[in-house]
């Protein structure tokens, strides 16, 4: 018996392969139809025998391509009608758009082994990709995916590629940014004075060159331009520092492979699996020790990881071929400015300071830097949610209309919620400045042109100096059709992008530790638990507060967060009797001047940060005086915490006023400090001292993790979520793990969505998406 199926499949399944797999499937069945994109996904108009249509139907799911994301599969019946074939029909828009969005992927093991092959029409082709590789969001300006809207629109096919391009049995069957050398870009070699000097191979050889001579020179990727060097020169890595006004931030290396990984880094055959995934995200694995003519010591120093990338373009992998040694990679930015996309904002920029620009006409719609991830509570967890992860989009829990989310301040990244899904936007970076404001707009205006909605609903913070949030009030104000406008408070909000990421709409015992967050007594939170449902939440314990004196400046200067502790426990003799090594270069006028700031409490908030009471810990133990880069305290301590061969057995107190007192901790590390001293200056038992660091770091952390599981114990029959930047701590948040074994309690904590600032707009949308639960 002969039948007719519609079949509609909504998810990623554009620009991933999936109408040729369709069409090669329904070849293989002898079913006869068509296949079409449209903005709303994949639609099948198929008939055949019963028996091949319910095989068609079940290999659908079981065989997609593997770039591919099957959200639903819906089927009608529909009459026969008179068809002999099976066809690829031209994609179409249609007023609603749904279709997910793909994120850019790695180039895979075929189109290396193309780049190799001397027999190849792509042999050593910089640009070469198939519809299992290549650029996407990068390129992409409208839905449907096809080539006519995207950057590869003015680069005709030559015959043979339009060939490939048009033959479903092909696997470069409409991969949008197929091209060969003959049709499509081309790279060149730019001087540091803007001199065009080779294209093409002769361009990567000289880019080559230049890094082996100890030149530093921008290269052009999929979402921007990176600045490179070589990572065995001391003084090059030195110049990059300079340039980007990074004194002490770790630098990320590219490698050719993973045989010169292993000779930098060490880790679990999961970190080697995300290393080697077509995601190619940078990944922080455990330095070894290497001789130190080899990698720099200035690349990564003072931390225990370094961010380890291989080549995720042909470009990436003809120019590693040509160097013997790691390259440092880093996004080519100035200090707090988006990464550079277009060769003149490199010029702009770098002008003068930089031996070279690896420049190619192909043009970058979207910027999108690069992911990094780390291995964490047994599990990838993103920290940078960019290239390969993102657009990140989930099926379900979307909304009648459309809902933008705007994010935070930091790490800002924006959300969308449609009909049947709601995205998450690549990280954007710190919307501090009006050139990352700019570039943070641009993103909503892109979302919003792809799915072709106006938000009738926005979803913000509730700090009212974040960016973010004056642009959602003044969006609201300006809207020529009615927006309502609803703030989610900050630590909420990250409870709840854990939510939205696994799905969880149960009440759920909430930890939110971070740097800083609006609270809603008007006191800066980061050490927060809260009983939180989708709508609602109860802060049931918070650590107990201290003053940041001088606001900003005390995160800058950790040692002023330690006095400040100080005074809420001790007089200001008694501190001063302390002789503490963390105030050795403090005058008695300016802790005198401090105390006063500290008792009017002038620009000296209360905050309940664990964030801040890590920077403390730092401070108070010598592994830091100015910080440079923020999570640099928490890194050092982790350093130190991985060194230690034991620990000080310490523990918060649980306040009858739900505080979680810091107090207990402070006291034990302050009698241990005064029995050891810690005269740094003039090296006093440096052996002692170092190893009662190592123990007191990891005594830290271990007594985080233990008052974790102390609270969640009195709350069993919650589920218990991780949120929040302190759990990017690896050390941390393997021993909550490891506490939290014995209890009941599921735990959860961010995986692909960052648990950092750069969920906030997941947890926003969840917020959003959710009604008022009914008892």
């Amino acid at each position: 018996m002969r039948l007719r199926r519609f079949i509609h499949i909504t998810g990623i399944v554009q620009g991933v392969g999936f109408r040729p797999f369709v069409y090669q499937l329904a070849i293989r069945h002898q079913l006869a139809g068509s296949v079409i994109n449209d903005s709303e996904g994949v639609k099948i108009d198929v008939q055949g025998k019963l028996e091949q249509l319910d095989v068609f139907i079940s290999d659908l799911t079981l065989q997609a391509p593997p770039l591919s994301r099957i959200d639903q599969v819906a089927v009608w019946p529909r009459p026969l009608h008179q068809v002999t074939s099976f066809c690829i029909k031209q994609s179409k828009g249609r007023a609603l758009t749904s279709v997910c969005l793909s994120p850019d992927q790695g180039v895979c093991k075929e189109c290396r082994a193309d780049i190799a092959d001397s027999a190849s029409r792509y042999y050593r082709y910089p640009f070469t990709n198939c519809t299992h590789c290549g650029p996407r969001y990068t390129i992409v300006e409208a839905l449907p995916y096809d080539r006519a809207v995207t950057g590869m629109r003015s680069f005709s096919l030559c015959q043979p590629c339009q060939q490939a391009y048009q033959n479903p049995l092909d696997r470069r069957y409409h991969a949008q940014p197929i091209s060969c050398e003959h049709c499509g870009p081309s790279v060149r070699y730019v001087s540091g004075s803007g001199e065009v000097l080779a294209h093409q191979a002769l361009a990567i050889d000289r880019t080559a060159k230049t890094l082996q001579r100890g030149g530093i020179v921008a290269i052009k990727g999929l979402g921007g331009f990176h600045l490179a060097c070589d990572a065995s020169n001391r003084d090059a890595v030195v110049r990059l520092r300079q340039i980007k006004r990074r004194q002490r931030k770790p630098f990320a290396v590219m490698v050719a492979d993973g045989d010169v990984a292993r000779q930098l880094v060490q880790g679990e055959a999961k970190e080697w699996d995300m290393l080697h995934s077509q995601a190619s995200p940078i990944v922080l694995m455990k330095k070894k020790a290497v001789p130190q003519s080899y990698l720099a010591a200035n690349v990564a120093p003072s931390v225990p990881y370094l961010g380890v990338i291989l080549p995720y373009t042909p470009l990436h992998v003809l120019l590693l071929e040509h160097l013997d040694q790691a390259i440092v990679l880093t996004s080519a930015n100035g200090s707090s400015m988006p990464i550079a996309t277009e060769y003149d904002e490199v010029y702009d920029q770098f002008d003068g300071l930089i031996d070279g620009v690896l420049d190619h006409n192909r043009p970058i719609v979207q910027a999108c830097d690069d992911s990094v991830v780390h291995f964490a509570g047994g599990k990838r967890r993103v920290l940078r949610m960019a290239r390969g992860y993102a657009p990140y989009s989930q099926a379900g829990n979307g909304s009648e209309w459309p809902i933008l989310a705007m994010g935070a301040q930091q790490k800002a990244a924006i959300g969308l919620s449609l009909a049947q899904q709601w995205i998450l936007s690549p990280f954007i970076g710190d919307i501090d400045d009006l050139d990352t404001q700019h570039r943070y707009l641009d993103v909503i205006r892109h979302f919003e042109s792809l799915y072709q909605v106006e938000p009738a609903q926005i979803i913000c913070d509730r700090h009212p100096g974040y960016v973010s949030t004056q642009y959602a009030i003044e969006r609201q104000q300006l809207a020529s059709q009615a927006i309502t406008l609803h703030q989610v408070q900050h630590h909420h909000a990250h409870v709840l992008a854990v939510m939205a990421e696994h799905k969880i709409n149960q009440t759920v015992l909430g930890f939110a530790f971070d740097g800083t967050g609006w609270g809603d007594d008007g006191t800066v939170w980061g050490g927060e638990v809260l009983l939180s449902s989708s709508q609602h939440f109860e802060r049931v314990f918070h650590l107990r507060p201290f003053r940041l004196l001088g606001g900003d400046r005390a995160i800058k200067s950790p040692a002023r967060i330690v006095f400040a502790m100080l005074l809420e426990c001790y007089s200001l003799n008694d501190i001063k009797r302390m002789d503490l090594a963390v105030f050795k270069r403090w005058s008695e006028s300016k802790m005198d001047n401090l105390f006063l700031l500290w008792q009017s409490g002038n620009s000296s908030p209360y905050t309940s940060s664990m964030g801040r009471l890590i920077d403390a810990w730092a401070s108070l133990l010598g592994l830091v005086d100015s910080v440079d880069y923020e999570g640099e305290c928490g890194l050092l301590l982790e350093q130190a915490a991985l060194a230690a061969t034991g620990s000080v057995a310490m523990a918060f107190q649980l306040t009858k006023t739900n505080m979680i007192d810091w107090q207990p901790l402070l006291d034990n590390a302050l009698s241990l400090i005064a029995a050891s001293p810690s005269d740094l200056s003039s090296g006093t038992q440096p052996d002692t001292w170092s190893l009662l660091v190592t123990f007191l770091s990891r005594g830290l952390f271990e007594a985080i993790a233990h008052n974790i599981k102390t609270v969640a114990a009195t709350f069993p029959t919650y589920p218990v979520v991780l949120s929040g930047g302190v759990f990017q701590n690896r050390v941390l948040l393997d021993l909550v793990y490891q506490q939290l074994s014995t209890l009941t309690n599921s735990i959860y904590c961010g995986e692909t969505v960052p648990v950092n600032d750069g969920g906030i707009a997941a947890g926003q949308l969840w917020y959003a998406t959710h009604e008022p639960e009914r008892a």
